[in-house]
């Protein structure tokens, strides 16, 4: 089965991405609080698969520069060190 394009796996990612967070944004109620660790999740989702570039498909599908996502990453990863790990991230 031959691989997609780089354009169609860049859009594939990004559509992945996109309703990833959705679904999480759902699950979580869709307030405000909770959308740095639904990055974090999907980033390390995409971290795990072995995506080549991670933070930068974050940064295409959400339209934030890398450095706002690295800070909103950082932020998540704070407060899971403080909080631990929330149960919809483990499930």
């Amino acid at each position: 089965m031959p691989l997609p394009s780089v354009g169609a796996y860049q859009v594939m990612v990004g559509r992945y991405i996109e309703g990833r967070l959705a679904e999480l944004a759902q699950a979580r109620g869709a307030t405000a609080d909770g959308f740095e660790a639904d990055l974090l999740a999907v980033y390390e989702d995409l971290a795990g698969r072995r995506h080549a570039d991670p933070l930068g498909a974050l940064a295409t599908a959400t339209g934030r520069t890398r450095t706002v996502l690295s800070r909103l990453l950082d932020v998540a990863r704070q407060r899971n060190d403080q909080e631990g790990p929330s149960r919809e991230r483990l499930a």
